[in-house]
């Protein structure tokens, strides 16, 4: 009978964590806000706006339609409003519940800030308070981990104080030199291709500028070549790839055994593993200063946790999922800003010559060095007005729950 009593009082406790996750503690949340006049879409008690989300995003699929007869006839056009299809709902809730509003994920509540000026005080605010949310080191988990991306608290702290100092401006003045040579192979490798074709050639450059940006981060950070990171580069992609296919916050999903997570468990396993290869490598090699080996010193010193719901993290899992976050961070965004701005090159002619006459100017035939980098004014203008235009189409969203 007292073992019956222990599993009825077990199953109403489950019951009642269940109901406040799903229920009591979203809606606490939504009222905070709605009191203060932040309205937005009544969400699925578990799903949250996730349905209307994808119906609102097969809507668009639907209604567009893209013409591929007479393609030549047309002036090649670039859209910089990429938001609106990408992300339909941001536009439709914008304009129905104003610049700041809030929907559901799941069980995870999101404040969107679309007002520029709020989104700039929003980054300049530098609390430990505001904090990361908990997704990003569960259900993005086999990306991030614990990394210094997704971490709180101690170890957050701990970890910024590894990888702050090697990310400083004398440190990356050290690696023009590397990141000229490594741009060099690439560019030799283009111009023996459009040799050996006659002239003409077909290059797919984002790959290569994908190559390139992580055989780059090899180097600097971890004292390897890209030959020997680049099925960890790949793997990690594949990850995102799959994690990129799932709708974080809806509740137990991660640990279901569908094909996709299963995937994701696996490649994850693999990474780990090939990371801890190279780490074990490098701990039987001569030590090199450079970023990796910072983290090598620092995981001895790396107990602690997020909070006071989160277990310690450990040493191995500790270098891992800092390796995992220097590997995917600069890897996948140098690339693509990269590649965004040969593109916008290649469609600006007049923008195109002018900073390649700059570049003839100050370089001449001398490969460029750090020395050279502030006397490009051109470059870094355009360089700038990219992030202001990407700047001036995001927007910022909080957590509210974990």
């Amino acid at each position: 009978m007292n073992i019956v009593h222990v599993l009825l009082g077990g199953f109403v406790v489950l019951l009642f964590h269940i109901f406040n996750v799903l229920i009591l503690k979203p809606k606490s949340l939504r009222r905070k806000l709605q009191r203060q006049g932040i309205e937005g879409p009544f969400p699925h008690f578990y799903y949250g706006n996730i349905p209307e989300m994808k119906r609102l995003k097969l809507q668009l699929h639907s209604t567009t339609t893209t013409t591929t007869q007479d393609k030549e006839n047309h002036d090649v056009c670039v859209s910089h409003t990429w938001l609106s299809t990408l992300f339909p709902h941001i536009q439709k809730w914008t304009k129905q519940y104003g610049p700041m509003y809030l929907f559901s994920s799941g069980k995870i509540q999101w404040l969107m800030v679309s007002d520029i000026e709020m989104v700039k005080q929003i980054i300049m605010y530098t609390s430990s308070n505001l904090g990361k949310p908990s997704y990003l080191s569960k259900d993005m988990g086999p990306l991030l981990g614990q990394g210094i991306f997704s971490s709180n608290g101690t170890i957050w702290a701990h970890q910024r104080k590894i990888i702050a100092p090697e990310l400083y401006l004398n440190k990356v003045k050290a690696m023009v030199n590397l990141i000229v040579e490594s741009t060099n192979i690439m560019l030799r490798s283009w111009e023996t291709r459009l040799q050996s074709e006659g002239g003409v050639s077909e290059i797919k450059v984002d790959e290569d500028l994908r190559s390139l940006s992580a055989d780059i981060i090899s180097r600097a950070c971890f004292g390897s070549n890209y030959v020997e990171g680049k099925e960890i580069f790949t793997k990690l992609r594949d990850v995102q790839r799959a994690l990129s296919t799932i709708y974080v916050g809806i509740p137990g999903f991660r640990y279901l055994p569908t094909r996709n997570n299963q995937e994701i468990w696996r490649l994850e396993k693999e990474i780990n593993s090939k990371i801890l290869t190279l780490i074990n490598k490098r701990m039987k090699e001569t030590q090199e200063q450079d970023l990796l080996q910072m983290i090598l010193k620092g995981a001895k010193n790396c107990e602690g946790s997020d909070g006071p719901s989160s277990s310690p993290i450990s040493r191995d899992r500790f270098m891992i999922d800092n390796c995992k976050n220097i590997f995917f961070a600069g890897y996948e965004t140098t690339a693509i800003t990269a590649s965004w701005c040969l593109m916008l090159l290649a469609l600006h002619q007049d923008w195109q010559d002018r900073v390649r006459a700059e570049v003839l100017q100050v370089c001449g035939s001398d490969p460029p060095n750090a020395d050279m980098l502030r006397s490009l004014k051109v470059v870094c203008f355009t360089h700038y007005d990219l992030e202001l235009n990407i700047s001036n189409l995001s927007c910022n969203c909080i957590t509210l729950s974990d």
